[in-house]
């Protein structure tokens, strides 16, 4: 079986490299390999290495963040030409922190979180409130104001296979959503809508289970069970664990660009649910969900360690950025995705496709330098655990929504509307 593309192509026309050597890096900020190899001392620049062959890499992405940093500083114009690119600009919040041990939750570490409280419900309620509960939260089920499973037959009766879960989840918003921002106001309660457009997702991880329909979740239960219910997976306690784990990891990474578009549609008046909408159609490009999407192909794609090795070694010539890894954020690698795998292999059944995922990241990781995102994270989490194909979407944009939420209700009480200023370019 002949597995797709290994390397995922994020670049230009001209298919330009992901990963650059110190003399490309160099020309690219415009300094000396010298100055390059001072950034790399002061922590600025992060080398990816490439055991046996000579020479450092470094991240095409990391070294345009830099650059822009540069450009910055030297001036107003520089601002409003760097604008959307690379930490611009800067919007003040109370919600996510990020450092080297991953993201912090209203101060609280997320990895932590995973094991104390152990509930998304907890975590959500968390990002929403800033309160922090130690018995962990069950939310009532409420019927739904619309019938979603017809609202999904459309997208069913397409012969959608492996659909993606984020325009999924967009239609189960949209259909949710009908009213105005009054309306949505004088309900009194944007948790309660909040809460009811959360399991209106995980009812619609029912298209990736055995019945390939919308699943209304029955009964109070933890929303983990109600997500392993719909996709026809029994909910043990070890299953359910790995799945909360899942959804608090994901659930908010400061001003992802996701999170940007839900706060710019939250500043105009949007509604929740409009917010939301345009969060997830964000989200759901190739660096994001789908990649996720892209990472999960890849893995199901290899049959054998021959064909992991094949594919390694022709990522090694292409120098692309590989889908799922090298996140310039986490130079030593990103947490989510470690603690994710981890929790995987100590829990998970045992299997030939997980032995295969796991060996992949480590040879990735071994023999490239790379490191695992939570993208690939999810991915490994997923197979171990014999979840259906796009589960690793469906999980991280569930438990995505709700820090998209927090940031809808912090954006409205900051009372301005986000609008970026463009430095007009004149062509000669």
């Amino acid at each position: 079986m002949t597995p797709p593309s290994l390397a995922a192509d994020f670049t230009d026309k001209n298919d330009r490299s992901d990963l650059l050597t110190a003399q490309e890096a160099s020309r690219l900020l415009g300094v000396k390999q010298a100055t390059l190899y001072t950034y790399v001392s002061r922590g600025w620049l992060h080398p990816v290495k490439h055991p046996g062959r000579k020479g450092n890499r470094y991240l095409r992405e990391e070294v345009e963040s830099l650059k822009v940093r540069s450009t910055v500083r030297q001036g107003h114009g520089a601002v409003a030409a760097a604008a959307m690119r690379w930490g611009q600009p800067v919007i003040d919040t109370t919600i996510t922190q990020i450092d080297d041990q991953g993201p912090r939750y209203r101060g609280h570490l997320a990895s932590d979180l995973v094991l104390d409280p152990g509930a998304f419900e907890n975590v959500a309620e968390l990002l929403w409130s800033g309160v922090l509960t130690d018995t962990p939260q069950i939310w009532p089920v409420e019927t739904h104001p619309v019938d979603l499973g017809s609202a999904l037959q459309a997208l069913l009766q397409q012969g959608a296979r492996n659909p993606r879960m984020m325009r999924v989840f967009s239609m189960v918003a949209i259909a949710l959503g009908g009213g105005t921002l009054a309306e949505e106001l004088r309900t009194g309660s944007i948790e309660r809508l909040s809460r009811q457009m959360l399991f209106g997702f995980a009812g619609a991880c029912g298209i990736l289970g055995p019945q390939l329909r919308f699943t209304m979740p029955q009964g109070e239960r933890p929303i983990a069970q109600h997500i392993l219910l719909s996709m026809g997976v029994t909910p043990t306690a070890q299953a359910e664990h790995a799945v909360n784990a899942a959804l608090i990891l994901g659930a908010d990474h400061e001003l992802s660009s996701g999170t940007f578009s839900a706060r710019i549609a939250a500043s105009t008046g949007s509604t929740l649910y409009a917010s939301i909408v345009a969060a997830l159609a964000t989200q759901q490009g190739a660096t994001l969900a789908g990649g996720a999407d892209a990472a999960e192909d890849l893995i199901a794609g290899i049959d054998s360690v021959s064909d992991l090795e094949h594919w390694i070694a022709s990522a090694e010539l292409r120098r692309q950025r590989m889908v799922g890894f090298g996140l310039p954020i986490y130079p030593q690698g990103d947490p989510r995705a470690r603690q994710l795998i981890e929790l995987a292999q100590q829990t998970a059944p045992g299997s030939k496709r997980a032995d295969l995922a796991y060996r992949f990241v480590e040879s990735v990781s071994r023999q490239l330098g790379l490191h695992p995102n939570i993208e690939m994270g999810l991915v490994v989490l997923c197979i171990a655990w014999g979840l259906p194909a796009r589960s690793p979407c469906a999980l991280w944009g569930i438990g995505r929504s709700a820090g998209w939420i927090a940031h809808v209700m912090e954006q409205r009480l900051a009372g301005f509307t986000i609008r970026p200023r463009g430095l007009y370019q004149h062509l000669r």
